[in-house]
């Protein structure tokens, strides 16, 4: 394998905290009823519009409060993964090139990555707005392929929700779930995930050993 796209929150990025607290305050300024914690971390992972039309609040202008709000303020909760950083470093010296495809708008990704001291480990950073169709779509996965420069059947995918199975699947790509993230595992399960990983220590072993 050459390459290994990742999704970035539930399983890079500790990032439930700031989700729930950036939409209900967005929500909230508008009027409208807040998400209650379990209720929103099951839908991470669809379009933003998306979640927002679950509260009748599929407006631009809350998506961009939403979105602001993000990017004033991330550094006040957000952090990795323990083993993390030590991931990524340990693939990029096996060789790997590294990318991310995350239902977050590019700019956000590439600013929260770049707060977080992690951008300089992706060489491809595609958002759902940079994509002809964001995931549970493949083509997410083969844009951020070709950004890479490498072909859908010598890249992994590693995500934590149904969303990334399925759009890895569809592109081609082995599919690895984790369990530490905001998805169901039986739905990674029944979208077809090729592994599922408890540990951030597992992961590293098993990439490595795919390389």
């Amino acid at each position: 394998m050459d390459a290994v796209i990742f999704d970035l929150d539930g399983t890079l990025l500790d990032s439930k905290k700031t989700i729930l607290r950036s939409f209900n305050t967005a929500l909230e300024e508008f009027g409208f009823t807040p998400f209650e914690e379990h209720e929103l971390h099951s839908m991470i992972g669809m379009d933003l519009r998306q979640i927002l039309a679950r509260k009748g609040a599929d407006k631009p202008a809350i998506a961009e409060r939403y979105t602001q709000i993000q990017l004033d303020t991330f550094m006040d909760d957000m952090t990795w993964y323990n083993g993390v950083p030590e991931l990524l470093i340990a693939l990029q010296k096996s060789g790997y090139v590294i990318g991310t495809a995350t239902m977050r708008r590019g700019r956000i990704a590439r600013a929260v990555l770049d707060g977080l001291g992690l951008i300089n480990h992706f060489e491809a950073i595609v958002g759902a707005d940079e994509t002809p169709g964001p995931k549970p779509s493949g083509a997410h996965i083969l844009t951020t392929c070709d950004a890479l420069k490498v072909k859908p059947e010598d890249i992994i995918m590693v995500g934590d929700s149904k969303y990334d199975i399925l759009s890895a699947k569809e592109a081609g790509c082995l599919a690895i779930g984790v369990s530490w993230g905001m998805g169901s595992i039986k739905e990674m399960e029944d979208a077809g995930a090729d592994h599922i990983i408890h540990e951030m220590s597992t992961l590293s072993e098993l990439l490595l050993s795919k390389k």
